[in-house]
């Protein structure tokens, strides 16, 4: 009779016990759920407090939206008059198209060994922390600064024109490819490294032999990738003239030639899909090659 007590009484027990881990995890739940809402709310109220402080106004956004439209569909995307600016402008986008190609890829080429040697420094499994954090600081004091300051600074310097805009494309890659640089560096294995340095190599021998050769298939492919970026970057560095399609962009949008505007954006267009076409073609060969070594 006790027994049968006792296992009542451990059943009851075993029971509250689930109810209770039950409760509680509903009121976790809740807790949880309160916030995530709370946060929300709170983000959603800081957006709009803000966009009021920039002057959003999407009532006279609302009232003036058919300006954009007209402008959009009577100049920009009229298809006869767009291939007829297209004919009559190839003769300057056609020249302008290669130089912002020319100027990303010098600017590229100028930063990249710079970068190279920047983003070994600033790798922590490569220098002390002496030398890689203030490398570090560097670059991202370098990164911060966009490209068109770096353009307006280089118009000084070497006066309007595309050389302008190589320099400014050549410090931009400096920064953010020196960083990549280092990331990658950073997670190499280290087992190689050792097994050189156990033969006496110093810093230098020791990079060169265990850790650029685990880390070239990345560099090259970032290296392409940012090629990319930089063909972007030099399609509007015109506008503070520094050479390309941004200066007879900018012209356009002076003189209200909307469809001019368009047919420059239509070979910036076609010149940023080429060059990504092209990057990614060398990013699989490259891939494909890589396979095929191991």
């Amino acid at each position: 009779m006790s027994d049968q007590a006792e296992s009542d009484n451990g059943s009851g027990n075993s029971a509250l016990s689930v109810a209770d881990e039950f409760d509680r995890h509903q009121q976790r739940w809740r807790r949880k759920f309160g916030t995530r809402i709370g946060v929300t709310v709170g983000v959603a109220v800081a957006v709009i407090a803000v966009a009021r402080w920039l002057g959003f106004d999407l009532g006279y956004l609302y009232a003036h939206r058919m300006n954009l439209w007209s402008v959009l569909i009577e100049e920009m995307l009229a298809p006869r008059a767009l291939w007829a600016q297209l004919q009559g402008d190839a003769g300057m986008l056609v020249p302008a198209a290669a130089e912002t190609i020319a100027i990303a890829a010098v600017g590229t080429a100028l930063g990249l060994p710079v970068a190279l040697v920047f983003g070994t420094l600033a790798a922590n499994t490569v220098t002390p922390r002496r030398i890689h954090t203030p490398v570090r600081l560097l670059l991202g004091g370098i990164r911060a600064v966009p490209s068109m300051v770096y353009a307006l600074l280089f118009v000084i310097l070497a006066g309007l024109g595309p050389v302008a805009g190589a320099l400014a494309i050549a410090v931009g890659t400096i920064g953010d490819l020196g960083r990549l640089f280092a990331d990658e560096m950073e997670e190499i294995d280290e087992r190689p490294v050792e097994a050189v340095q156990s033969t006496g190599a110093g810093a230098v021998a020791t990079t060169a032999a265990a850790r650029l050769p685990q880390v070239t298939t990345a560099y090259i492919a970032w290296t392409l990738f940012y090629l990319e970026i930089n063909a972007r970057k030099s399609s509007v560095l015109g506008i503070v003239g520094a050479g390309g399609l941004g200066f007879p962009l900018i012209m356009a949008f002076r003189a209200r030639n909307y469809t001019r505007v368009m047919a420059v954006i239509v070979a910036i267009l076609v010149l940023i899909v080429g060059v990504e076409t092209a990057a990614n073609r060398l990013r699989g060969r490259l891939g494909s090659e890589r396979r095929v070594d191991q």
